[in-house]
């Protein structure tokens, strides 16, 4: 017999959708998760404060867009977020680029960011969408938006977790998945979780480096 605790735990790490009003907590969630990484501090600034502003802001863009796609999931604690954009919506068209920087309100990212380090955050996101377009290209894929994990949760296999839902589905149905990563653990991460590196690179030589990964089906 289970112990009571045993299932407030098994309950409270079960994978679950993250619902509409659930959004601005994750955000906090996932800001204070990527505080640290040296690539957005490189694009963003060197102050943490502000840095930790613009990140909530950032995510909560990112998430609240994938949230209408019904593919971002969590538990009850808000462990972690796994946001999936699905294939019909992943597109390296113009259009639906210009669409998805609208929504996401990319407009005001000259607000978000100090204006100095305004170029390298342009810089950063034509690589990604370059090498995107290079790894990918008209090929159908899920695209894992924003993965994050909760300092205080690492180390207990929730990563792994929030991810199986979509990669269990893509390997069903024969589809590729598709990341971006900024840090050199994640990437040893996404490899346990069956993906291949595609690209690493630089915006420049005193950038931290980037990484793109897949996991076919």
């Amino acid at each position: 017999m289970k112990h009571s605790n045993d299932i407030q735990l098994q309950k409270s790490s079960e994978v679950i959708q993250l619902q509409k009003s659930q959004v601005s907590a994750a955000s906090i969630v996932a800001a204070k998760a990527f505080e640290d990484d040296p690539i957005l501090a490189y694009i963003i600034s060197d102050d943490r404060e502000f840095r930790l502003q613009s990140l909530t802001w950032l995510m909560s863009k990112a998430i609240a867009y994938s949230t209408q796609y019904n593919h971002v999931y969590t538990t009850q604690d808000l462990d972690g977020i796994a946001a999936w954009l699905p294939p019909e919506k992943v597109s390296s068209s113009l259009l639906q680029l210009l669409k998805m920087a609208w929504s996401l309100q990319l407009y005001a990212l000259p607000t978000k960011i100090r204006w100095s380090r305004l170029g390298r955050c342009l810089k950063l996101l034509l690589a990604i969408d370059q090498a995107h377009q290079q790894d990918m290209g008209d090929r159908p894929h899920w695209y894992l938006n924003v993965m994050v994990v909760n300092p205080a949760a690492q180390g207990r296999g929730v990563g792994s977790q929030l991810l199986q839902p979509i990669l269990q589905r893509a390997s069903n149905e024969g589809i590729v998945c598709y990341l971006v990563t900024f840090v050199e653990p994640a990437v040893r991460f996404y490899q346990k979780n069956g993906f291949e590196i595609v690209q690493a690179q630089k915006i420049a030589p005193d950038a931290p480096p980037f990484w793109t990964l897949k996991r076919n089906p």
